[in-house]
């Protein structure tokens, strides 16, 4: 089941704000843009603030991770930030919520890894759009 965070002016899928918050976190620049220079910063952004930081991380996810995405074995350790790590989890975590069971992603062929990191991008797009403000009934599920 996915699930949701709450903050002041938005509700926001859960998969999509720890990419946000891995996007906060390796990219300084980032940070300074939306000025989050600590956890509670996260409150003062506006929805299209949030909307906006999730299109950027996107963008990253896409432009940046996407190209460095290769094959695992199974002794082989995570990705790391400095190549896919970001997408790596997210699309683990993607294939989890859709049941896409069978092989694992140490199991794929690179052309099956692209395919399911795709899926997960297009994915976090669709999480973007459904970035909303909060209500009475998100406040009863805190």
């Amino acid at each position: 089941m996915e699930k949701n965070k709450v903050f002041y002016n938005a509700v926001i899928n859960e998969d999509l704000f720890f990419a946000i918050y891995d996007y906060i976190r390796f990219n300084p620049d980032c940070a300074r843009q939306y000025h989050i220079f600590s956890i509670s910063d996260l409150d003062k952004l506006s929805l299209e603030d949030w909307k906006d930081l999730a299109g950027d991380t996107i963008y990253w996810l896409e432009h940046i991770q996407f190209p460095n995405i290769y094959v695992l074995k199974d002794d082989d350790n995570s990705p790391g930030i400095d190549t896919w790590g970001t997408l790596y989890y997210q699309t683990l975590s993607y294939m989890g919520h859709k049941k896409i069971y069978g092989k694992t992603i140490r199991q794929m062929e690179l052309d099956e890894i692209v395919k399911q990191c795709r899926d997960c991008i297009e994915n976090a797009k669709n999480l973007r759009d459904e970035i909303r403000p909060l209500n009475d009934n998100d406040l009863n599920n805190i």
